[in-house]
This record gives structure tokens, sequence and C-alpha cells, in this order.
């Protein structure tokens, strides 16, 4: 019987191969969108608004950066801020400062349509420290070295919602892992020690690790969850591609749509250099 193996297997790969059919998918483009990326925080400005446009799916290159636009910064106290384009589809501030309880306004006109994006600055507990504890690679942790730690207050009240973010000599970890955050509901007042920030890299001796908290709205939180969700939707069981929510409205219900955040943030921060 084993003398057949050998010409089965060849029929069966020619009748296989010759099954084969090259499909060639045309996906529309759809309508080319806006896209805002921007915050105004507690800390000194000048506070950066990016503009982009949507692409094809397809297409292997940088996202079109949107020039020549107005961008507008109110704030609650009356305070307004024409942004300077410092480089293409880069607009800054030039005189705002943000302060937390105030909220903001950003007006944006480009290509005929005029948007609309408001935000608010949250109350930000203080880090007290970032601890640093050394790890061999195991089950529980991707690779051996360094992992940091958060430390600090969580304020009375329950309603606060955060984003941590890690910078590894100046360079924010910014991979889909990175993402974190979280809301107070079950910590509301209570004290934060050794919440690991760090998870899938491993630091050194030698790096300067600066650890942030970002203070967000309830609404910016919903964006991160549907984000992430988004972002790991994936494997055999995944769900269908969902549009994530935006803050950016276009004032004529009529117009072009826009995608992206405005936020506001109250930030606080601690350094470390591992030893």
């Amino acid at each position: 019987m084993k003398r057949y193996i050998l010409p089965v297997l060849i029929l069966l790969s020619v009748v296989l191969t010759s099954c084969e059919d090259v499909i060639d998918v045309d996906l529309k483009q759809g309508e080319t969108l806006l896209v805002v990326d921007g915050w105004v925080t507690n800390q000194p400005g000048p506070y950066k608004v990016r503009l982009t446009s949507t692409a094809p799916y397809f297409t292997n290159q940088e996202t079109p950066k949107v020039t020549g636009a107005t961008l507008i910064i109110s704030d609650s106290e009356g305070v307004t801020d024409t942004l300077k384009e410092s480089e293409p589809g880069i607009y800054l501030t030039q005189h705002l400062q943000g302060k937390v309880g105030n909220t903001y306004t950003l007006k944006i006109l480009s290509n005929g349509e005029e948007y609309m994006a408001q935000t608010e600055i949250k109350r930000v507990p203080p880090i007290d420290s970032l601890t640093v504890k050394y790890h061999e690679e195991s089950a529980f942790y991707e690779e051996s070295g360094y992992y940091i730690y958060y430390n600090g207050p969580e304020p009375v009240g329950i309603g606060d919602f955060y984003r941590f973010k890690i910078y590894q000599n100046d360079t924010l970890l910014s991979g889909p892992g990175d993402l974190t955050f979280a809301e107070d509901k079950l910590v509301d007042g209570n004290y934060i020690g050794d919440l690991q920030m760090n998870d899938d890299k491993a630091f050194r001796k030698g790096d300067t690790i600066r650890g942030e908290n970002w203070a967000i709205t309830e609404d910016n939180y919903r964006y991160y969850v549907e984000l992430s969700a988004q972002i790991n939707n994936g494997g055999l069981f995944s769900n269908p591609p969902a549009n994530v929510r935006t803050n950016i409205h276009n004032s004529n219900s009529k117009g072009k749509k826009a995608v992206g955040w405005f936020g506001g943030a109250g930030v606080s921060s601690k350094e470390i250099v591992i030893q």
C-alpha cells in the first residue's frame, strides 16, 4: 500500500493548487474625515492640537496632514487663544494656561466646515513615589528586568478617572499594551500602593523613568474603553469592527463628520533613575 502514497500526495497537491483563485477586493475608500488629537492640561503650555485626515485602509503611508486651518481655544474664564501652525498639521496655543476646574472649548475651521469640542480639567492626586523591583522572567513577567510601581493617594468621592503614562528616557511608551486607564469605583478614597505600571517591557539600570497620572473626564475614559476593545479585537471570536466615540462635532448636522478627541486633564508626575 505504501507505494501509492506519493502519487496520491502529488495528485492532491495538483488538485488543491488548481483550486486557488486570486480575488482582488475593491474596497470603497469612503468619505475623508478630519482627525483631531489635542490636549489641554494643568501643566505649562503651549498645548498642541494635531490635525490629520483619514486615509484608505490599505494605504501604506503616513496619514495626510491638514494644514491652513483656524483653531481657537476658549476657557470658562473668558480667555481666548488662536493657535499657531508650527509645522504642517501641528497647531500650538500662544498664551492659554490650563487650570483645574476650568472648561475648554475648541473651534476648528477647516475646508469650509466648522467643528466644536468641549472638555474640562479634573482634579488630580499627587504621586508620592515611584518604586522599583527586579523580577526574573516568568509566567507573570514578560522578561527579566526592573518594573515600576506607583504609590499615591486617591481622593474621596467616586467619579475620578485616570490614564497612566510612562516615559523611558523621555520617550513615551505608546504600544497597544501601554494604554492603561482606570476608574476609582473600587478604590475610592484609599491609598494606592505598589500599582505596577509596566507590563510588557522591563527596564534596565541607568534608565530614567517618568510616571504620569492623567485625571481625565468620564467621557474620555469611555473613549479609551472603546479604543482598547478595538485594539484587542482579534482572534477566532472577534467582534465586527465598530466606530469609537468622539467629542468632535460639526456645527452643521449635515456637514462632514470628524473623529478623534480633544481632551483636558490634570497631570501629576514623578521621575526616578534606576540604579
